[in-house]
């Protein structure tokens, strides 16, 4: 497992800047060899990218922006570590820092033609709906009433919710929890809220906006307990020999659920080369940099590409 400096959200930072217009239609044939021929005249310096996106039709999707643009905008978190967090030299890591910066190698030819945008969890989905950024990776699972308001591709994780508890407290499955005794931390969002109502309604909650909020909380004392995805769980506990996983079996915490990428809905060819990219990752052609990257920051193996032995067929 990775080390971190646990920290707040740094939204603000030299991560954070505005991105294009976003908008919602392919370029024809002809008026993207129109632009790429622009661009080699100019020699696309950073201010003729921005130029040439600019220019592009009040209809172009973001995929033609992106590259009219030369950089990708990925919106993330910094406190969620393994998947994105704040390293000793002070820069973000990450499993979705490294997927987003392999998006930007296959469709820009550089990884480090990504830019961060740091963001809390009730901002993400604003994000992306007004065009701050081009997609977001923010350890975010599908849900029905997410999908109702922003477009998902397939998940490049299996993960779910699960709880994380003080070891003095002396409880071992999350059902103890359920007393006023007892104080617990909780995301700001609709699904970890529906959860805590349905489970610990006489426990006491208090609601936080980032992961490393809820972690110093429950430290400190101010919590006893804390939900989070289950992938960030792991790291914590590692970390923290303070803490200690609880037992959620029978309740709706022992669930699995897929973090995906999101994007702004309508937008077809956007949505179609990011999930084919995502399908190859995780069951096709490229399937061995994903057993790479997954072996890199959780330290055991993904699961299978196919879940049948494709020698047989």
């Amino acid at each position: 497992m990775r080390s971190y400096i646990p920290g707040t959200d740094v939204a603000g930072s030299r991560w954070r800047n505005p991105a294009a217009n976003d908008t919602a239609a392919p370029l024809s044939r002809g008026e993207f060899l129109s632009l790429a021929a622009a661009l080699l005249v100019t020699g696309c310096s950073g201010s003729d990218s921005k130029s040439a996106a600019t220019a592009l039709p009040a209809d172009a999707s973001r995929l033609d922006i992106v590259i009219a643009r030369d950089k990708l905008i990925v919106g993330t978190y910094s406190t969620s570590p393994p998947l994105a967090f704040i390293n000793p030299d002070g820069e973000l890591a990450g499993f979705e820092i490294d997927l987003a910066r392999a998006i930007a190698k296959d469709l820009l030819g550089d990884s480090e033609k990504v830019e961060f945008v740091v963001l809390n969890a009730a901002g993400r989905f604003p994000a992306v709906l007004t065009g701050k950024i081009d997609f977001g990776l923010c350890s975010t699972s599908i849900t029905g009433d997410r999908a109702a308001r922003v477009a998902f591709t397939p998940p490049y994780l299996d993960t779910g919710g699960t709880v994380i508890a003080r070891r003095d407290a002396g409880l071992t499955h999350v059902r103890q929890l359920n007393d006023p005794r007892f104080t617990y931390a909780l995301l700001n969002n609709p699904g970890s809220i529906e959860r805590a109502e349905q489970e610990l309604p006489r426990a006491k909650t208090i609601v936080l906006d980032n992961p490393a909020a809820i972690l110093l909380a429950t430290k400190v004392g101010r919590a006893t307990a804390f939900n989070i995805d289950r992938a960030i769980a792991h790291q914590y506990v590692a970390d923290n020999p303070d803490l200690m996983l609880l037992d959620t079996s029978g309740t709706v915490y022992n669930h699995v659920s897929g973090n995906a990428i999101f994007l702004k809905p309508g937008d077809f060819k956007w949505w179609l080369f990011l999930s084919t990219w995502m399908n190859e990752l995780r069951g096709g052609s490229r399937y061995a940099q994903y057993r790479t990257l997954y072996l890199r920051w959780f330290d055991k193996e993904p699961p299978p590409q196919r879940f049948y032995d494709v020698s047989r067929y």
